[in-house]
């Protein structure tokens, strides 16, 4: 064997015996800190129990945070308005501007609003039914589309949703009426008061032409029933205007009239306002994490600083050592 072969594996061998120590090292230096947390048992047990005790009076005095989620309609095409109001909120969250909550019928000294959130209810097949929806319009939407917990779309579709979920975040003191202060101040728009009117008038004046004219149906199929009872010729026709009584089409002419009533009916009853809540938003739930869970959340975070400040103390002593040397 030569030399140079000799010195390449005794290189190796070094190479591995600096790695087998470097990773010793490793272990044992976790190894003593462990053997050290290890002998502070008596000052973990004490933080457990202090942490435990404080997180319990925490809690007897307070509650966990709140959420609440509400299914709403936005009629008269302000859905832009009303993500534009969201924002607002949300700034005035952000500047901790009390002024502002007090204005819009908060009567607490203390923000009890955290945060929300409004996102679109997608509904593809009435996007697509929709007339004015064109074709480059669709192929963008699929482009944009994204699959996550929920299904998510470009912003430039919005305006184009009925239904949206406006989720809210609150501290322990909210309940049911800051979610209804919230849903006032998004219908309190001057400009929709006056398309409301508008449109509930629109509403009755159609279900009103549409019953009128399923009685004139009624009307003509009644004569036309009559007048075949009592002709005397099996082919007979029945006139009216030089036309052709049709009634198959009259009833289905009928059939549809009666569906559109139904629907501006239900459409009615959800056009109330602006912003319209759909689903009971008086049921709020408390946010589960461990942050929340004070018993649990104190004693950890007690553990943690005692930690934190023996490795600071370590260091700094082998800086100092270090240092003196």
């Amino acid at each position: 064997m030569s030399t140079s072969e000799k010195q390449g594996e005794i290189d190796i061998i070094v190479l591995f015996n600096k790695i087998q120590a470097t990773f010793i090292q490793i272990i044992v230096f976790f190894f003593r800190w462990i053997k050290y947390f290890i002998k502070q048992w008596k000052a973990f047990l004490f933080l457990i129990f202090f942490g435990a005790i404080l997180g319990f009076f925490s809690e007897s005095q307070n509650n966990s945070d709140k959420e609440a989620s509400v299914l709403i309609k936005v009629n008269f095409d302000a859905v832009n308005y009303v993500y534009d109001a969201v924002s607002l909120i949300n700034q005035k969250i952000e500047a901790n501007d009390i002024n502002f909550f007090n204005e819009i019928g908060f009567t607490s000294e203390e923000l009890n609003v955290f945060e929300l959130t409004i996102s679109p209810i997608v509904n593809l097949q009435e996007i697509i039914n929709d007339e004015t929806f064109k074709a480059n319009e669709i192929k963008t939407l699929f482009e944009n589309l994204t699959f996550e917990d929920n299904l998510s779309m470009t912003n430039s579709f919005i305006s184009n949703y009925k239904y949206h979920t406006l989720t809210c975040s609150f501290s322990p003191t909210a309940d049911s009426q800051t979610i209804d202060l919230i849903i006032d101040y998004l219908n309190t728009n001057p400009l929709f008061t006056e398309l409301k009117l508008r449109k509930m008038n629109s509403f009755s004046d159609r279900i009103e032409s549409n019953e009128k004219a399923i009685n004139q149906i009624d009307a003509i199929i009644l004569k036309y029933t009559n007048d075949i009872s009592n002709s005397s010729t099996a082919d007979s026709q029945l006139y009216i205007d030089n036309k052709v009584i049709r009634p198959n089409d009259l009833i289905k002419t009928k059939i549809e009239l009666s569906k559109e009533i139904e629907l501006l009916k239900e459409e009615k009853i959800y056009s109330n306002n602006t912003v319209v809540v759909v689903n009971n938003s008086n049921l709020m739930i408390e946010t589960n994490s461990i942050k929340n869970n004070k018993i649990i959340y104190y004693p950890l975070l007690l553990c943690f600083i005692f930690i934190i400040i023996q490795i600071l103390k370590k260091t700094y002593s082998w800086l100092d050592k270090l240092e003196s040397k």
